[in-house]
């Protein structure tokens, strides 16, 4: 009879090395059981290079040994620039290559330091006790070292954050992290020629509908090791909702904020059916859009107006799409049915000189080259995940960055994007444009102010001379509910003004300076009608289409689209050189036509005084526009990355291949 072993231990017979049991866990890491030991699960480790920061660089030896370190072992250090002939008073940038190698990398093994006291040390070296202490060191000590680290990928993992019993799992050649570092098309693709048992065909299926809902989405491009923190607010959006098609919910209440946002007419399409998939599931949907597609899917329509911020806040229109369309009073309907429109530019700007991308090839990009005009609009176009953002930001950014000094092709540079602008609460829509330092000057030299003595600083309450003493100058108190959000209980002292009683006496037109904190944008620019400085920062502001605004509203609490369009009207309130590259990422973001329309005008105003514009748009009429079309694709992800084609917006009409050419004629 021939014998049967049965192994208890999951060892391989060969080598005798016994593992842990297989479980679901193993392939988490997020759990101690899967995740790589060496990065934490993180797929990256904290490393330090600090000889291309140039602020560090300018320090001397021991300035940079007080920066990162205690003068309790100031002792060893200087006996290590003793053994190694370094003068701790040179500046860094001064020290030879060798020097630096020592300073930054640690000593050889072979050079032990001996002290006073007997022993013997070994200088390790400052970038790996500050890439160590970036990953173990508490939270205080880690904090401020965090500017100084960049983060590297995990030479244990590569990047894939899992132990190496996981990595090792195959399945048809892939283990989990290389099917994960897979676009989702090409994951669905792979798990639909599996043939599992029987028992695994529920978990098939599933795993089959949670990947055909993010492609219905738009999101076949990404890919399932992607970064939470590195996708825009419209796919993570996306993300939620795919996740909700998957739990197949019925008598579920929806509530969608624009979630075209960042998408490509193309794609709308495919979104607007799994809209319609949820409804079909007996699900209600309210949703916030301005997308003309998405509109006309809609069963009933609530149509806002007049205007924004205190001119608006009334229904001026409902009803089916149909009855929006006729209503005279709906500004939307208006344009959804073609009574007004985005006007065409007469002549479009034709440009001798331009600066050119060569063999371009950051991430996705397929080694493309391309001649961008100066002084004109040029747009770049493309379904989500064509290579559009790394063209803006990892090309064309990092090309004119370096010869801004030079000052060709372009002697400033002004990149707007819809990352927030402030996370405190300090931070307010009059502080962030500059108009407050105006008014307060303006205030220190009204006559009653000038009888108390007070100077600009005592109208800010970010300020101990202005601020109200009792809530500091925020205008509440915040009170800790334990268990619940804090509630903020309006400053019983100044009532929510901000300032010192002393201060507050302080009136121009009935106001003082606390009341203007409430004021819109609009309300301003007619109480400051004859102070030119206010004026041009508040226009501003109002062609933006931000003139609802109140000047104490924080920055915190605006959306990507109205962070953008502060960013923009900021810029456009100095003094422009006539020679500046603007790059824009998609500015027409949560922006009605009308809305539109006013931006439209303040990009033309800009570009015809010489400057340069790059922005990536999806909003048809934008793009409609523009001087110069470069549109990429054709598709997104590992498909996208090409130039489809590049021209004015009726030779990018003209051409079959392109997919936005179909939505501009």
């Amino acid at each position: 009879d021939e014998e049967v072993l049965f192994n208890l231990s999951f060892a391989v017979e060969s080598t005798g090395k016994s593992y842990p049991t297989i479980t679901p866990h193993t392939f988490s890491f997020n759990s101690a059981e899967g995740m790589c030991l060496d990065c934490q699960g993180l797929g990256y480790q904290y490393g330090a290079d600090l000889t291309n920061n140039s602020e560090v660089m300018t320090l001397t030896v021991s300035g940079l040994f007080h920066y990162v370190s205690t003068a309790v072992y100031l002792p060893h250090f200087e006996l290590f620039l003793k053994a190694t002939q370094i003068d701790p008073h040179d500046r860094l940038s001064k020290l030879s290559s060798s020097q630096l190698q020592l300073l930054f990398n640690g000593a050889p093994e072979e050079m032990w330091i001996k002290t006073k006291e007997g022993f013997s040390f070994l200088w390790l070296g400052i970038q790996p006790i500050l890439a160590k202490a970036g990953k173990v060191a508490h939270k205080a000590v880690r904090a401020p070292l965090i500017p100084l680290l960049h983060e590297i990928e995990c030479v244990s993992c590569q990047g894939s954050r899992l132990h190496s019993l996981a990595r090792h799992v195959r399945l048809r050649a892939h283990s989990i992290a290389s099917l994960c570092a897979l676009p989702i098309q090409k994951v669905l693709h792979f798990i639909e020629q599996l043939e599992v048992e029987k028992l695994l065909e529920d978990v098939l299926i599933q795993l089959k509908d949670r990947l055909q809902f993010l492609v219905e989405v738009g999101l076949e491009y990404l890919s399932l090791d992607r970064r939470a923190p590195t996708l825009s607010n419209g796919e993570a959006q996306r993300i939620r909702l795919a996740r909700q098609l998957g739990s197949r919910l019925t008598g579920v209440l929806y509530v969608l904020d624009e979630p075209t946002i960042g998408l490509h007419p193309h794609d709308n399409a495919r979104l607007n059916r799994a809209l319609l998939t949820l409804k079909e599931l007996g699900n209600t949907l309210l949703m916030v859009e301005h997308d003309p597609q998405t509109v006309a899917t809609a069963d009933y329509i609530l149509d806002f107006g007049p205007g924004a911020g205190v001119q608006g806040g009334h229904i001026v229109a409902q009803g089916s799409y149909s009855q929006i369309l006729e209503d005279p009073n709906s500004l939307t309907g208006a344009y959804l049915s073609g009574k007004k429109t985005i006007p065409l530019p007469k002549k479009r700007r034709t440009s001798k000189t331009h600066f050119s991308i060569k063999n371009a090839a950051e991430h996705n990009l397929k080694n493309i080259s391309c001649d961008i005009p100066i002084g004109a609009l040029t747009c770049l176009t493309g379904v989500s995940g064509s290579g559009k953002s790394t063209l803006m930001h990892a090309v064309i950014k990092r090309q004119i960055k370096p010869l801004i000094d030079s000052g060709k092709p372009f002697n400033k540079l002004i990149i707007i994007d819809q990352n927030p602008i402030g996370h405190t609460v300090r931070s307010d829509v009059g502080t962030y444009s500059e108009l407050l330092s105006v008014l307060r000057t303006f205030y220190a030299e009204l006559a009653d102010a000038r009888i108390k003595g007070l100077q600009p600083k005592h109208f800010s309450y970010n300020h101990r001379k202005g601020m109200c003493s009792h809530c500091w100058g925020l205008g509440y108190k915040k009170v800790e509910m334990l268990f619940l959000p804090p509630v903020r209980v309006l400053c019983d002292q100044c009532q929510g003004l901000r300032l010192n009683p002393l201060s507050l006496n302080v009136t121009y037109s009935g106001k003082n300076f606390g009341q203007l904190l409430k004021m819109t944008v609009e309300e301003a620019k007619v109480q400051f009608s004859l102070l030119p400085k206010a004026v041009r920062i508040l226009d501003t502001l109002i062609s933006v289409g931000l003139g609802y605004l109140t000047l104490g509203q924080e920055m915190a609490s605006l959306s990507g689209g109205e962070a953008q369009r502060m960013k923009l009207s900021r810029e456009l309130a100095k003094r422009g050189t006539g020679n500046t590259l603007y790059l824009l990422d998609e500015p027409t973001t949560g922006l009605h036509p009308e809305d539109i329309k006013k931006l439209l005008s303040l990009i033309h105003r800009l570009v015809d005084k010489g400057n340069t514009m790059v922005m990536i748009e999806h909003n048809v009429e934008m793009i409609q526009n523009a001087d110069f079309i470069i549109d990429l694709g054709p598709k997104g992800g590992e498909e996208g990355g090409y130039i489809v084609c590049s021209g004015t917006p009726k030779q990018i009409a003209k051409n079959k291949k392109s997919l936005t050419g179909k939505y501009l004629t």
